[in-house]
């Protein structure tokens, strides 16, 4: 009897610590580069994955190569506001590209992409493309192609970005945005919590 006792908590632990392990495991995966998606390291969401089959299909389709030039990067403290033009590269449900032809040369940079790139067939034809298939690209982020999880859910982004940071935080992933890319943008972007803030005082003066 002691020994079916024994055996049965001896399972039940296992199952435990198996169930706390996968529970508290880094989502963040590193996508293997293709012939239509390359460039800097692809870091993103394993959620977010399944949604780069479109990108690599409108690249194809429109005769583009998409390179990667940022994606998913460590915080140095899980709870950090970043600029929202980061905000879903933070919890790897987007990334920064430029877009090349077949055979490498440039195509469309990020001032490219920032004035008037439906002006380029080919860069039209793609971004067309990943938004008919549900993907996010806006003149306002021009260089950025996301699921808009921040746009989606302001209210719950934070705790989501704090959780993904924290179960990432010993991951050895290439820094691909480091403080300077912070620093750079500067005090006149805008931050998560910021418009978290301008959320919450809206909502307040809607109940007054």
């Amino acid at each position: 009897m002691q020994g079916h006792i024994l055996v049965a908590s001896l399972f039940f632990i296992t199952l435990t610590e198996g169930f706390l392990i996968n529970f508290s495991k880094c989502p963040i995966k590193k996508h293997k580069a293709t012939k239509y998606i390359k460039g800097d390291p692809l870091l993103v969401h394993k959620d977010f994955e399944d949604r780069l089959k479109s990108v690599e299909k409108a690249a194809k389709d429109c005769n583009v190569h998409v390179y990667v030039k940022g994606s998913y990067f460590q915080t140095p403290d899980p709870a950090q506001a970043v600029p929202i033009v980061d905000a879903d590269l933070a919890i790897g449900h987007g990334f920064r590209f430029e877009l090349r032809d077949t055979n490498d040369a440039l195509v469309c940079n990020s001032l490219c992409l920032s004035r008037n790139p439906s002006t380029i067939f080919e860069v039209k034809c793609f971004l067309e493309t990943v938004v008919r298939h549900g993907l996010v690209w806006s003149m306002s982020n021009s260089n950025v192609i996301s699921d808009g999880t921040y746009e989606a859910d302001k209210r719950g982004y934070h705790d989501l970005k704090k959780d993904i940071q924290t179960k990432c935080q010993k991951e050895s992933f290439k820094r691909q945005l480091q403080r300077a890319l912070l620093e750079e943008n500067g005090d006149d972007q805008d931050s998560e919590g910021d418009s978290q803030d301008n959320t919450d005082d809206t909502t307040d003066k809607k109940k007054k």
